[in-house]
C-alpha cells in the first residue's frame, strides 16, 4: 500500500511540475531543498605549536609566532609545559648561592598590543590549561595576535631542557549538506 502511495505521489509531483510553469519549478525546488537537509554549525580547531629543545651552544632563545583571530573565533586556549634537566638539584644549588638562570616566559598579546596571557616557568612542570577570556560581548579582538617566547636553558650529559607551547583557536564553521566540508564564512 505504501509503495502505491509513493508512486502516486511521485506521478502527481511530476505532473504538477510539468504543467504549472514557474510555480511548479518553485515547488520542485522547495521539495528538493527539504530532501537535502539543513546546514550544521561545527567547531574547527587551529593549533599553533612551538616545541623547542635548548642546545648547549644556544642557551637563550627569543621566538615570535603569530596566529590570526577573526569574528568566528569562539575559544582560545593555551597549554604550556617545561622540562629542565637536573631540576631536582635547583634548591640545593640556590642554598649554596648558585642561581639557576633557566626559565621560559610566554607572552601572548592581541592585535592591539594588550597582554592576554603571560606566564614564567622556572621549574619543570605543566601550567594548567588556560582559556583566554573574550571581551564582555563574547568576542575576541580581531587581527594578528603575537606569541613571544623568551627562554634560557641548556643541557647536561646529553639531556636537554625543553618547552612545549600549544595555542588552540576554535572557530565556528558551517557544513553544507552537499559538500560535507567545514566552511568558515
Amino acid at each position: 500500500m505504501q509503495q502505491r502511495i509513493l508512486t502516486v505521489f511521485m506521478a502527481l509531483s511530476m505532473l504538477l511540475v510539468s504543467t504549472s510553469g514557474c510555480i511548479g519549478l518553485l515547488q520542485s525546488r522547495e521539495y528538493m531543498e527539504h530532501l537535502r537537509g539543513g546546514i550544521k554549525i561545527e567547531t574547527q580547531t587551529e593549533t599553533t605549536k612551538v616545541d623547542h629543545y635548548f642546545e648547549s651552544n644556544e642557551p637563550q632563545v627569543d621566538l615570535d609566532e603569530k596566529f590570526t583571530v577573526d569574528s568566528r573565533v569562539t575559544t582560545i586556549g593555551v597549554y604550556f609545559s617545561t622540562s629542565f634537566t637536573g631540576d631536582w638539584a635547583k634548591d640545593q644549588l640556590e642554598e649554596l648561592g648558585i642561581l639557576d638562570p633557566r626559565q621560559v616566559e610566554v607572552t601572548i598579546t592581541d592585535s592591539l598590543g594588550t597582554v592576554q596571557y603571560n606566564v614564567i616557568r622556572e621549574n619543570s612542570g605543566i601550567t594548567p590549561y588556560v582559556n583566554i577570556e573574550p571581551a564582555a560581548d563574547g568576542t575576541f579582538v580581531s587581527g594578528e595576535w603575537n606569541i613571544n617566547i623568551v627562554g634560557t636553558g641548556g643541557g647536561l650529559f646529553g639531556e636537554q631542557d625543553d618547552f612545549l607551547l600549544n595555542v588552540y583557536v576554535d572557530r565556528s564553521c558551517t557544513i553544507y549538506p552537499q559538500d560535507d566540508v567545514c566552511v568558515v564564512d
